[in-house]
């Protein structure tokens, strides 16, 4: 999903194209080109830190993909706010100063029994206090916490926080579709095309449109394997 308002995570990795396929002669000398066709091993990044594995279990699906009908239909979202670019006169040594000094990120909220028996009621109550935390460590991790386990529950807990939600920045490129478009929710990049490339460290706005927050939720644990992301 993405929230209106100023700057936060997306440039995806182009499809390949197979008119530079190289050729397949022995004596050809490995290029920057022809070395992207066989993708390097790589080693996921040390964040200094292995977080708690939880194995909690989520709903079936045919629960956490229902709708609250109730509630009015979102589909209708408004664009992103444009981007504003402010790129001149950067130190780049002094930001590098200032980022080496924020605190850890992400911030990790981990739900109480009565946390997530007051459901949104946690997220208005503390609202103030959770965007104030997302300015000073530029990430919220919740964890734990029982509402966020179904589509009806993820939006009343952005709505709680008074996030409006606006399209993707990306929307008009056909690359993610729509988990519940009535509760402007989008699924992940799950273009058959793309799913052997490597999507490195990306942000989720465009040189156009920005969304200034984000919120990524996950509703079924990984079939098989798995893998880790770095929001920043």
């Amino acid at each position: 999903m993405k929230i209106a308002a100023a700057a936060l995570f997306a440039a995806l990795a182009a499809n390949q194209s197979t008119a530079f396929a190289p050729t397949r002669s022995s004596n050809v000398i490995s290029t920057k080109l022809s070395s992207t066709m066989q993708p390097p091993e790589r080693t996921a990044p040390d964040a200094g830190y292995v977080p708690d594995w939880e194995d909690r279990t989520g709903l079936a699906p045919e629960e956490f993909i229902a709708s609250d009908m109730a509630k009015p239909d979102l589909s209708g979202m408004w664009e992103c706010p444009l981007t504003r670019w402010d790129s001149e006169n950067i130190d780049i040594a002094e930001a590098q100063k200032i980022c080496s000094e924020q605190p850890h990120c992400p911030l990790e909220m981990t739900a109480s029994a009565e946390d997530n028996a007051k459901g949104a009621a946690f997220f208005s109550e503390n609202k103030e206090q959770i965007r104030a935390d997302l300015l000073k460590y530029g990430a919220i991790w919740f964890r734990g916490f029982d509402l966020m386990k179904s589509v009806a529950g993820n939006r009343e807990m952005h709505e709680a926080l008074g996030l409006d939600p606006c399209l993707d920045p990306l929307h008009s490129s056909g690359l993610r579709k729509f988990a519940s478009e009535r509760d402007a929710l989008y699924e992940e990049v799950n273009k058959p095309s793309l799913r052997q490339h490597y999507i490195g460290l990306h942000n989720e706005s465009t040189a156009k449109r920005t969304a200034a927050y984000a919120a990524f939720v996950c509703f079924q644990r990984a079939t098989e394997g798995g893998g880790r992301f770095l929001v920043a």
